[in-house]
């Protein structure tokens, strides 16, 4: 079949050619390598009216061809050479290029770009020259770079691409070879090979890779291996320089916590492990912030909030995370900064340093030894016989808040602000229960007398603690105070009061001691919040008359706590089960912003508290959920299914 040059111009795209698909980066490569090597194999054609001819097989080619000619590297006549045949014959030979085409094997290719290397062309030249990619051509010189055992293995079929691909990870033969011997034939997986190949390096996905970092790491001289066909693979090289750099870090730590005046410090870059230590905890006291820093804290929670709504369907490489990390931080610090230990026993306490799951050094402040436990109860005794400040008291619980069966909770910064609403409230009704004020003044004496530990938020040592309270307490703080002379209680007066007076006075002396706030997480949040609870039973406090839920309130909450909280709203108890679902379903849709909205609306006004502020159910009572809904109407529909049935028996067995 004779070969025929024809203008390029000349050439039509034609509709009988049976590809009909090609990706740009596809002919972008193609027309890379024939403006290199020229057009190594022909076109094929037919006919076409006007001196024209359409292309039936070679359309990538020809499309690459006018790639070519409108970026000038060729001319727009370029001629091409053309096999021309009859029209009858132009489906079936387009059909038989495409199908009986094999592509070139992998390992082909390897060895082509590895012989145009070792023949001194560059990389970039290669990539150029065959349109390729420079890091593609990086990996197949990777692969050339094999032992010659381990590309003969994957030519029978005993390793596939991906397990060749992963070889690579090691530039010795050697190594390779010894992991190829010890496992089984075929070797199809990559991670089992990778696994052998990196035994006694690091990912760099460690916690402790993550807490030195790369940059550092290497400054120091280790070596990072990457994997050429996995991006998001790192390997730390030198474990024992790692932990080295890791090490050095915890020791200035170390050397900062003990200047706080802690008696010891602990380092565990693994977990936090408490081996030998007593249950107690020192616990700090919370001085209130002063104006300024209210400020700053209120400016940081507004822009954590503004920042957590825009990140909420972010991706978790978002740079803004990093930000928000920040500013979370920042307000920590401000929260920190008002706690006080107490310095004396801090010399029997310590810290124990750890790394957590994403890398970041954790502090766990005011850890006691259970050798230190009779020097910090002797102290404890001998304060309070000498009548002493106890600021820093030992807390019986280590334990965070747990976690709620209800679903997800509040974050840290909302929890505390719950808490302080319920402090203020529980204060307001102990003054008007004075009985409940002296069994809590009682309570709480007793707890020490026994040894039993401190009752956490009730500090009965003549320290009040100062909050935004309600108009209640502050009229009973009033009145007590009005009945007393300009320089204070008089003993004489008090002792010629009625024990209704006492009662009275001791009601709010003692609401002015408690402070139950916690952030959910802190060490003895779970026994403030154990003891709020009983304290609001006992005064069967109605939370909902000192706090609603405003919008505010919502767009702090996490999107599956508003939903969790809509799904057992009371509206949506009156609701069928399939309307219910619906519904849900329906708000799950929506954005932060537009859900917010709803759950203001949907709850307002009807009671609704989160269960941090709930007063637990007294025995007896009853409360009606969408579940307990659900039951009852199943129930009732079978009662009156059976009634109608038993009817016909009741009226014969009437009969005489």
């Amino acid at each position: 079949m004779p070969v025929e040059h024809i203008p390029l111009g000349a050439l039509l795209t034609s509709k009988r050619n049976v590809r009909r698909t090609d990706r740009k980066a596809d002919l972008d490569a193609l027309a890379a390598s024939i403006a290199a090597h020229g057009l190594l194999q022909n076109l094929t054609v037919v006919r076409a009216p006007e001196e024209r001819f359409e292309v039936v097989a070679g359309a990538r080619r020809h499309a690459a061809l006018k790639l070519l000619a409108k970026a000038g590297t060729i001319a727009r006549d370029f001629a091409v050479p053309c096999f021309i045949i009859d029209e009858g014959d132009a489906a079936e030979a387009s059909l038989a290029e495409n199908v009986q085409r094999v592509a070139m094997d992998v390992m082909d290719e390897v060895d082509a770009f590895a012989a145009l290397a070792a023949g001194g062309m560059p990389v970039d030249d290669i990539a150029r020259r065959f349109g390729a990619g420079v890091r593609h051509v990086e990996q197949r010189l990777a692969l050339a770079r094999l032992s010659p055992k381990i590309k003969a293995a994957y030519r029978k079929g005993d390793v596939s691409l991906d397990a060749a691909r992963a070889f690579c990870i090691s530039d010795d033969t050697v190594q390779q070879e010894t992991v190829f011997r010890q496992m089984a034939k075929p070797i199809v997986h990559a991670a089992g090979v990778r696994a052998h190949l990196t035994r006694g390096r690091v990912p760099a996905s460690d916690r402790l890779a993550t807490l030195v970092g790369i940059d550092a790491y290497e400054a120091a001289g280790g070596r990072i291996v990457r994997d050429l066909f996995e991006p998001d693979l790192a390997y730390f090289d030198d474990g024992e320089l790692l932990r080295r750099l890791a090490f050095e870090m915890a020791d200035v730590w170390r050397g900062a916590c003990l200047a706080e005046g802690w008696g010891w410090v602990e380092i565990n870059l693994g977990h936090a492990r408490f081996e030998g230590m007593a249950g107690e905890r020192l616990e700090p006291t919370r001085r209130p912030l002063d104006p300024d820093e209210r400020d700053r804290l209120g400016r940081l929670d507004d822009e954590i909030a503004v920042l957590e709504d825009a990140l909420a369907d972010a991706e978790d490489e978002d740079e803004r995370f990093a930000e928000l990390d920040r500013l979370v931080t920042a307000r920590d610090e401000i929260a920190d900064g008002s706690l006080s230990w107490d310095r004396e026993r801090m010399a029997h306490a310590g810290v124990v340093i750890s790394v957590d799951h994403g890398g970041r050094p954790s502090f766990v402040r005011g850890v006691i030894k259970r050798t230190d436990l009779k020097a910090i109860a002797k102290l404890g005794a001998r304060r309070d016989t000498d009548g002493g400040d106890v600021s820093g008291e030992v807390a019986t619980t280590a334990a965070a808040t747990p976690d709620s069966e209800y679903g997800p909770r509040p974050g840290r910064g909302l929890t505390e602000a719950l808490t302080r609403a319920r402090t203020v409230a529980l204060r307001a009704a102990l003054v008007a229960h004075p009985q409940a004020a002296l069994a809590l003044l009682v309570h709480v004496l007793a707890s020490r007398s026994i040894g039993a530990g401190v009752t956490l938020g009730v500090d009965i040592v003549a320290r009040t603690h100062l909050h935004d309270d309600a108009a209640a307490f502050v009229a009973a703080r009033e009145d007590m105070q009005r009945g007393w002379r300009d320089d204070g209680p008089r003993l004489d007066a008090l002792f010629a009061s009625t024990s209704e007076d006492l009662l009275k006075a001791l009601a709010v002396l003692t609401a002015e001691t408690i402070d139950l706030s916690h952030a959910g997480v802190d060490a003895g949040g779970g026994d403030r919040q154990a003891l709020a609870d009983a304290l609001a039973s006992a005064l069967d406090l109605d939370m909902a008359a000192y706090w609603t839920p405003q919008l505010e309130f919502w767009m702090q909450c996490p999107k599956a706590y508003i939903l969790k909280a809509l799904a057992d709203a009371p509206s949506m108890a009156a609701l069928a089960p399939a309307a219910r679902e619906a519904r849900l379903a329906a708000y799950g849709r929506l954005k932060k912003a537009e859900l917010a909205d709803a759950a203001s609306q949907t709850l307002a006004g009807g009671g609704w508290l989160p269960e941090l502020l709930v007063t637990p159910v007294r025995k007896g009572a009853l409360a009606l959920t969408a579940a307990g809904a659900d039951i009852a109407e199943g129930l009732v529909a079978a009662n009156g299914r059976g009634a109608k049935r038993r009817a016909p028996e009741g009226k014969n067995a009437a009969r005489p």
